[in-house]
């Protein structure tokens, strides 16, 4: 696809809605890895806290994008983050790192983003064959 100067526009990521619950998201990570024990300092805790920067982070690179081929490869990026992250939830529940209210307040929360972010896949993809 071919832009002309005057199609491009500068976009906000800002703007949408999940870019909250990615905030929202990172903010309930950090809280929950302060709890995890020492060994897990270079393990677990800094990779939950990549998972869920990483989810925010390629949702803002790719929104700043012009072409949607690259918007949609880093959703994409975003969206394994996610579902890494959940991985990683899974595993701190089973070593008792965190308790069941904390994993479902944080997968149920992960769960949405993810849903955002397959719907905005779709809807970019609509629009590359239209």
């Amino acid at each position: 696809m071919t832009y002309k100067i005057y199609e491009i526009r500068v976009k906000n990521p800002k703007s949408l809605n999940v870019y909250d619950k990615c905030l929202e998201l990172n903010k309930l990570v950090y809280q929950l890895v302060k709890q995890f024990p020492w060994i897990e300092e270079k393990n677990m805790k800094l990779q939950m806290i990549r998972c869920c920067t990483s989810i925010g982070a390629n949702l803002c690179e790719g929104n700043g994008q012009i072409y949607q081929a690259k918007e949609l490869s880093s959703l994409n990026v975003s969206l394994g983050s996610a579902q890494e992250l959940r991985y990683f939830l899974d595993t701190s529940l089973q070593l008792g790192y965190i308790n069941s209210q904390q994993f479902r307040q944080a997968d149920e929360l992960t769960s949405v983003i993810i849903k955002i972010l397959i719907t905005m896949m779709k809807k970019l993809k609509s629009n590359e064959v239209a």
